[in-house]
């Protein structure tokens, strides 16, 4: 079987969790990858957890995670020039670029990630999760009232900038495969994280005043029920604000005065009233009950929920045991399961093809032919100029995917139908506060900060695919595009009758992408999800909240971003395959299994050592101080001492002794006493100055940022980077919005587009493809097949 990137050699000189998954990916999908280490090793070869809790180079758990498909050379016995000069991309994660990148051949990809980027006010400072978090807004919405404000899970960024990384290097690998043009690629991690939570942001400023500083679930106390409520047997997730079938759920529940409480029944009512009442009724109702028997009570009433599991409870899954997602590997001899594909594409599946290698192991066996680069042809334009996308994505998921791929240059044409608007869009809410305009005519459906962040450089057109005339106009289209893609129930676009066979017959080659909650097969898979169920099943919960506690969801449905990063990589995946054997491919996608591989080191560290990852909070396995300390007017400042060197810098900066502390095993077993005493420092310091004099010795510090602010009023380096723009609505007016997390240094990216009105490219498409006339598309509008207007079902 061919795989996605055959023949492809990648160069990964990383020392970074990110790019160092980035190369893990493409190795997966088929590349070579050659793992560049020095005789110290890969810095996740020091990374806890280790097997048997025993500290080696072979030992680390994550390690034997991320570096898997790979083959290890020592660079001392390599000439890394000629190694360079075979790539088609290499990889590095440090400012300090190595001279021998001169060699590269001129067709070829260089990947750069790094925390900051290369460019802008904050490129030479250090940086990590923890900081990426308070720079970006993660940490002020997940804090809870009187609390510390709250990381994302200690790997989380490294993850979610690695699959960003993959998505643009597939992406100029595809155009230098098409026409000859190398890239190099800037790409950032915060950039990476803040594309995660940013739509909340937008709509809390498209709102006005500071709505959603504590994200969409707003300020939550400790101890106060919900979005996770306590079971017999643990967490359980529930979606209410979605469900359709109330009373059935309330029935089910026993909780009679909600199931006819009118005033709860509609969705939009519910929303809207207070929601103590359901929030103590459902704790009453959840507290002696099984989570799985309440789980599936709801979704066979077609309510959507989601239990807490832990790596275990993902390992023993089976449903993803069923998908075949649990993979076997080994780490220093011993079989470890852990998590496996990210997606399923149907010609050229995730595999494992090797484990993790040994430091070295394979320096005598890399052969260093120089490539023969391609001529370049046609314009150095965007990498999917000219590819054609046609979607039925709505929300987020695959909305983002999409948009990442309209973003890189594709012509994405999204479909909606006048009764059923993207949901996105607020269908039944008034135009926002923030942004209402008296002086000229708002549509609520066109002023949505979620959707209008999501849908970028997109055309929106509306068509009724249950009328006979519109499925015509949209087989009819088919032939003009290279990828389908939807966030539907596997069984809908079956029922309209499009699957791979029946799109392949209009056009060969067709790629056909669905993202769903559970993916298209498998126990779970006609079952409901979104974001908010998906982190508890996906396990992200059962290690994400303070330390000492139970785990919680985060503050924004992170899993929906994800899923939307590993949506574009698959297509982007599928699209070159194609490039080379002119087959299309079915991609099915499940939110459950993008979230799940971000913990696949926990689900290693279960099967290796029976130990159960629970949250830490601020705090990091391996490295102390890392935490955020109260200081000045209230704000917080985030601080982290990577290594002995960083700690000697913060130290003498804050007038402590280092020999106090001299290694890093004797800072985090008295972890305790050395926050304190930073916490002490801390008070009257300034959060965004003494962030700064930190970094600039070294020391990963960041001040936490309020979440709408830095969206509404970006900083500098935002603003240089161009990663937050002013795109200019029509309806909504002028606002800056979050683009793609990387900057193609010789590609310019070009006009960024507004989010579509709805059905605003409608007449505009139909002509193009299908050349109906102004009078042609009048009668179609005025029988309900397309329009402007969202109808009443």
């Amino acid at each position: 079987m061919t795989t996605a990137f055959d023949g492809i050699r990648v160069v990964d000189l990383s020392d970074r969790l990110s790019a160092a998954y980035t190369a893990s990916l493409f190795g997966g999908f088929g590349a070579e990858v050659i793992l560049v280490e020095t005789e110290i090793g890969h810095t996740l070869r020091k990374e806890e957890p280790f097997l048997k809790q025993i500290s080696g180079p072979e030992q680390s758990l994550i390690h034997g995670y991320v570096n898997r498909n790979k083959r290890s050379v020592r660079a001392e016995e390599t000439d890394l020039s000629a190694l360079i000069e075979s790539a088609d991309l290499v990889i590095t994660s440090s400012i300090n670029l190595p001279k021998e990148l001169s060699s590269l051949a001129s067709d070829a990809v260089h990947l750069s990630l790094t925390p900051h980027g290369l460019t802008g006010p904050l490129a030479s400072f250090p940086g990590n999760n923890l900081t990426a978090c308070a720079r970006v807004g993660w940490s002020a919405i997940n804090r809870l009232v009187d609390s510390p404000p709250l990381q994302l899970p200690d790997f989380e960024t490294g993850y979610s900038a690695g699959i960003s990384g993959f998505v643009a290097a597939a992406a100029a690998l595809y155009r230098s495969a098409q026409k000859g043009h190398g890239e190099r690629i800037d790409a950032s991690e915060i950039e990476a994280l803040a594309n995660t939570c940013a739509p909340w942001a937008e709509m809390g400023n498209f709102i006005g005043g500071n709505r959603l500083a504590y994200g969409p679930n707003g300020p939550r106390e400790k101890g106060a029920p919900g979005p996770l409520w306590q079971t017999m047997n643990g967490q359980i997730n529930y979606g209410y604000g979605d469900w359709a079938y109330w009373r059935d759920a309330m029935s089910f529940l026993k909780l009679p005065e909600l199931a006819t409480n009118a005033d709860y029944e509609p969705q939009w009512g519910r929303n809207q009233k207070p929601s103590g009442p359901i929030r103590d009724g459902l704790a009453s109702a959840s507290a002696k009950r099984d989570k799985w028997e309440i789980f599936h009570g709801l979704l066979e009433r077609r309510c959507i929920a989601g239990v807490v599991q832990n790596a275990e409870e993902l390992l023993e899954s089976e449903h993803l045991n069923a998908r075949g997602f649990v993979v076997k590997t080994q780490i220093d001899g011993q079989e470890v399961r852990t998590a496996g594909a990210p997606a399923k594409l149907s010609k050229t599946p995730w595999n494992l093809h090797r484990s993790a290698p040994v430091l070295g192991e394979y320096t005598s066996d890399i052969k260093t032919t120089p490539r023969k680069p391609r001529v370049p042809t046609g314009s150095n334009s965007l990498p999917l100029d000219g590819v054609r996308v046609i979607c039925f994505t709505q929300a987020w998921a695959g909305t983002y995917g999409t948009e990442l791929l309209a973003l890189l240059g594709a012509d994405v044409v999204q479909i909606e139908t006048i009764k059923r608007p993207d949901v996105w869009r607020g269908a039944g809410s008034p135009v926002p506060p923030g942004i209402r305009n008296p002086d000229i005519k708002q549509n609520p459906l066109n002023n949505n900060g979620m959707y209008n962040t999501v849908n970028l450089n997109k055309r929106a057109i509306t068509l009724d695919m249950a009328n006979p005339k519109g499925k015509e106009m949209f087989w009819a289209m088919v032939p003009n595009f290279d990828v389908i893609a939807d966030n539907f129930s596997p069984h809908v676009m079956a029922n309209w009758g499009v699957t791979l066979e029946t799109l392949n017959q209009a056009r060969p080659g067709m790629i056909m992408a669905s993202v769903s909650g559970y993916g298209r097969t498998g126990p779970l898979a006609e079952y409901a999800a979104n974001g908010a169920t998906t982190e508890p099943m996906a396990g992200l919960s059962s290690i994400h909240g303070y330390s000492g506690e139970q785990g919680q969801n985060t503050g924004g449905l992170i899993p929906d971003p994800i899923s939307g990063y590993y949506l574009a990589g698959a297509i982007i995946a599928a699209l070159n395959h194609r490039e080379r054997t002119g087959e299309g491919q079915r991609i099915d996608a499940g939110m459950i299994e993008a979230v799940a591989v971000g913990i696949g080191d926990a689900m290693a560290e279960f099967d290796a050592n029976g130990d159960t990852r629970v949250p830490l909070g601020n705090h990091h396995p391996r490295i102390a101080p890392h935490n955020v300390y109260e200081v000045a007017e209230g704000e917080w400042l985030a601080i982290a001492a990577e290594t002995d060197e960083a700690f000697k810098a913060l130290a003498l900066h804050i007038g402590l002794d280092p020999s106090h502390w001299p290694t890093m095993a004797d800072r985090k077993a008295d972890e305790v006493a050395l926050d304190q005493t930073i916490a002490q420092w801390a008070k009257t310091k300034d959060a965004g100055e003494t962030a700064d004099q930190l970094n600039t010795v070294g020391v990963c510090a960041a001040k936490v940022e309020p979440f709408q602010d830095t969206y509404r009023d970006p900083s500098q380096h935002f603003i240089q980077r161009e990663f937050l723009v002013p795109v200019t609505h029509p309806e909504s007016g002028t606002h800056f919005m979050p683009t793609a997390p990387w900057i193609f240094q010789h590609t310019p990216q070009g006009e960024i587009r507004h989010a579509p009105c709805f059905g605003q490219h409608s007449q505009e498409v139909f002509k193009e493809e299908l050349g109906v006339s102004e009078e042609e598309y009048g009668k179609l509008e005025a029988e309900g097949i397309t329009g402007k207007e969202r109808v009443s079902s």
